[in-house]
């Protein structure tokens, strides 16, 4: 798969969020600064919705909202246990959707939205968000022309967010694996994990894993990821024969691509944009064209299969094969 490039386009879309939490309404701001994309409609079943600017008619059904409003596309900011039951009708009535990550919290539903999106038809995406940035794009431009890649290692994490249904391998894990899926261009063979890290505040347990993806190539992916760490800090680097490759991002959220070599470190400039920005502006283009976002959805299905994997090896103590094809 190939890394989508950032595109422009000049006609005003009308978008939908649905759901007001933390990252709804980072959403909702986040279109709300974006010169070609307008907020239509919330969709919600709380009555108290914040940061909304006046006017901005509140819905508790998308059905409702895309009957008495003008809605292009609708974007997901729902949990992960959530998000399945309801993006599988949206993507069946033919609506644009930006899905969150992780797609579905089990292989029985990924499955189930991508086969829906085969069936329906799909325009959309899924919000890996790191493969949006320019940053990204560029290390898969230069690991193309240098590879093949022989590993990866990544960290990612922070303190938090804690969750009662799902654990933090889910909330920090789907971007070092779609990272590590596109920089391999191959789906691993076999996947082990285990927690390495776990802390107690509060009666709260934060936990950090070390997830190994191994390829056919004998390529592999080292992941430490959870929300056990003293700050939040995200590095990505691709191993080649002569080279790595880094991709950070640091604590204020500003990211960074370097080369890395035995005598030498080069920072590589490149034209910088916010992740959350740049997925936007792909999923408002794919709206325009009315075409795009099958791959993502097969991609963010692999990523279900891969950290269920991760979580099988953790609860078997043992490295788990993953079927091909």
């Amino acid at each position: 798969m190939t890394p989508p490039v950032t595109p422009t386009g000049s006609e005003i879309l009308n978008l939908a969020v649905i759901g007001t939490g933390r990252w709804g309404r980072t959403l909702i701001r986040t279109i709300g600064l974006m010169p070609d994309l307008r907020l239509t409609a919330v969709i919600s079943s709380s009555s108290v919705i914040a940061e909304i600017e006046a006017g901005v008619p509140v819905f508790t059904d998308w059905r409702q909202a895309v009957r008495k409003v003008p809605v292009n596309g609708i974007v997901l900011a729902v949990p992960p246990d959530r998000q399945p039951e309801i993006a599988e009708p949206i993507i069946a009535s033919g609506m644009p959707v930006f899905l969150e990550k992780p797609l579905a919290l089990d292989r029985a539903q990924a499955t189930r939205l991508l086969d829906a999106a085969r069936q329906y038809g799909f325009t959309g995406l899924v919000n890996h968000l790191h493969l949006f940035t320019s940053e990204f794009c560029e290390l898969i431009r230069r690991a193309r022309q240098s590879g093949p890649v022989r590993a990866i290692e990544t960290v990612s994490g922070g303190r938090g967010p804690h969750r009662m249904r799902w654990s933090a391998c889910w909330d920090w894990g789907p971007h070092d694996v779609a990272m590590t899926l596109i920089a391999m261009a191959d789906t691993p063979e076999t996947v082990s994990a285990e927690i390495v890290d776990r802390v107690e505040e509060d009666g709260r347990i934060q936990e950090n894993y070390r997830v190994v993806m191994t390829f056919e190539n004998g390529a592999s992916a080292r992941i430490f990821t959870g929300n056990a760490f003293a700050k939040r800090q995200r590095s990505f680097r691709v191993t080649l024969d002569d080279q790595d490759l880094v991709y950070t991002e640091f604590e204020n959220h500003t990211r960074s691509l370097a080369i890395e070599r035995r005598t030498d470190k080069i920072s590589v400039p490149v034209a910088s944009v916010a992740p959350l920005n740049a997925a936007l502006a792909v999923f408002a283009e794919r709206v325009r064209s009315k075409t795009g976002g099958l791959a993502d959805l097969k991609l963010g299905a692999q990523i279900v299969g891969v950290l269920a994997a991760a979580h099988d090896s953790v609860r078997l103590n043992r490295p788990v094969s993953l079927a091909r094809g």
